[in-house]
C-alpha cells in the first residue's frame, strides 16, 4: 500500500466515532506495518487478542463505512 493510501485510511481511521482509542490505536499501528506481537506488548495481551481486536475494529468500521454509502 503506499504511503499516501495508507494516510488517508489513517485520517478516516482517527475520525471514526464507531471505533475506541484502543481500536484506532491498533488499525493504524497495523496500517504502518507493526506486529501483532509489537501492539501485544504495548497493550499487555496477546498477538492473537490483538487481531481478535483489530478483526472486530475492521468489521464495525466496514459496516459504518456501508451504511453511509447505502444512504448517500
Amino acid at each position: 500500500m503506499s504511503s499516501q493510501t495508507a494516510k488517508y485510511f489513517i485520517t478516516i481511521i482517527k475520525t471514526a466515532k464507531e471505533l475506541d482509542k484502543k481500536e484506532k490505536d491498533i488499525l493504524i499501528k497495523r496500517l504502518r506495518d507493526t506486529t501483532l506481537k509489537t501492539i501485544g506488548k504495548k497493550y499487555k495481551v496477546s498477538a492473537e487478542r490483538i487481531r481478535q481486536i483489530e478483526q472486530k475494529s475492521l468489521q464495525k468500521f466496514i459496516k459504518k463505512m456501508c451504511q453511509l454509502m447505502l444512504f448517500d
